[in-house]
């Protein structure tokens, strides 16, 4: 789904929580213990998240089906689950997302927990935050491809395994969020107002294409397709400036289950990565090819969030960098290759790597990671987590480098990265931080 360029007028759906939360602090959560009528002290905790800055409940029709829906998926579950699955929106568990296999180190409750109708509603939701595509790419990658990794070893692979977060009182609150956690699949949402928000968005298969129980998939047919259409149409001058050699050999081995948070929220600083091929110094077939690319990421939320989103982008096209990265003479479908695109409110970065599950093909498995830019020097704007971001620092991944640097569960990767990020290199002890659930 490609949508026609326009910039929109309106409040900002995607600033990720940070317009009147930047006037008030946040408060810790509180946690109070409640009786049943025996008198039973021993029953689920119930969580007082009395968190200063959120707002009230949207009137917007489109923002309340998205509580609708919520509400319905929390209504189905039982007081047990309910608990599990739900903390405040300052709580650490935000950050916690991850792309080890298994279930290892996840908070909250799995799909392998829910009744057949409960996952039904679970999805439901996720089909009012996502576009069609969107929703298409995520069932593909939790069902088909997971499902097929299954069949190679069900102990680490499996779609049971998809751990959910709930953050916020959607009842109460117009302030709430909800993550889906898991191998090749880690999603945030956020709602604050009319402000709708999904990233950071972790999206990968292995494998990519295939057929599982006779349905037939490509997840990233798009990413990689129109990816190879820019390339395939730059100059020589601009293929000079987009592409990079790279200058570091990742190591990727056994996945890490140390349950870091994510770092580089906050005021993390992109400023580094405006490099590579400028989209103002680009022709106009190229800059057309870049946007349709750029379009496939931001337009995997629902459209009416993503046309919000996307003005922004727009806004600030001529300061896109496109960089590529791969081992050939000539790129293809089944060739590995790696690309990022900087805008001040987009980043992506999309890489095919080799295969952890036996025999698949070297070009069959792919990571992306999508995110809004933090801006320390427009504190207005905000980006991934908006305002939520700031309040803690620990481990964890930001860019596709610090996931293979961070998570060692890849074989050797044989693509290089034009970058390195502070104190992350060949030996440096990644893993000094550790988080116990």
């Amino acid at each position: 789904m490609k949508n026609n360029l326009k910039k929109l007028n309106g409040h900002k759906f995607y600033l990720l929580l940070v317009l009147s939360l930047l006037i008030g602090g946040l408060s810790a959560c509180q946690e109070t213990e409640i009786a049943d009528d025996g008198g039973n002290t021993d029953d689920p905790v119930v969580v007082d998240c009395s968190t200063e800055g959120t707002v009230a409940i949207s009137s917007t029709a489109v923002i309340q089906n998205l509580q609708q829906a919520i509400l319905a998926f929390r209504n189905s579950l039982s007081e047990s689950l309910l608990e599990t699955g739900s903390t405040c929106l300052d709580d650490e568990r935000v950050y916690l997302w991850h792309n080890t296999p298994a279930n290892n180190n996840r908070d909250g409750i799995t799909y392998g927990d829910l009744s057949d109708a409960q996952l039904v509603l679970f999805k439901t939701l996720l089909q009012q935050f996502l576009s069609d595509a969107g929703y298409q790419k995520v069932d593909e990658i939790t069902t088909l491809a997971e499902g097929f990794l299954s069949e190679i070893n069900s102990g680490m692979w499996h779609p049971d395994y998809y751990s959910i977060d709930m953050f916020g009182d959607p009842e109460t609150s117009g302030s709430w969020g909800f993550q889906i956690d898991g191998h090749h699949c880690a999603i945030t949402f956020l709602v604050h107002g009319d402000q709708i928000s999904m990233v950071p968005a972790f999206l990968g298969g292995e494998p990519t294409t295939e057929t599982y129980n006779g349905t037939s998939f490509d997840i990233f047919a798009d990413e990689r397709d129109l990816a190879l259409a820019l390339y395939n149409t730059l100059s020589t001058d601009e293929l000079a400036a987009a592409v990079s050699t790279g200058s570091l050999g990742l190591k990727v081995g056994p996945a890490s289950q140390n349950g870091n948070p994510d770092p580089y929220r906050g005021d993390y600083d992109y400023s580094g990565f405006a490099t590579g091929l400028k989209y103002s110094e680009m022709t106009s077939t190229a800059q057309a090819n870049l946007i349709a690319l750029m379009q496939e990421y931001v337009y995997n939320l629902e459209t009416t969030f993503a046309d919000e989103w996307w003005s922004d982008v727009f806004a600030n096209i001529e300061d896109t960098y496109f960089v590529w990265i791969d081992n050939v003479t000539t790129p293809s479908a089944t060739t590995q290759f790696y690309y990022r695109i900087y805008n001040p409110y987009l980043w992506v970065e999309y890489n095919m790597e080799n295969p952890v599950g036996q025999g698949i093909e070297t070009w069959n498995h792919a990571h992306t990671i999508t995110r809004i830019p933090n801006n320390p020097t427009d504190d207005a704007f905000g980006g991934d987590y908006g305002i939520f971001a700031q309040i803690i620092n620990n481990g964890g991944t930001r860019t596709l480098f610090e996931h293979y640097a961070l998570a060692d569960h890849h074989k050797l990767s044989e693509i290089q990265f034009d970058y390195t990020v502070e104190g992350i290199g060949h030996t440096h002890d990644l893993h000094a931080h550790t988080h116990v659930h």
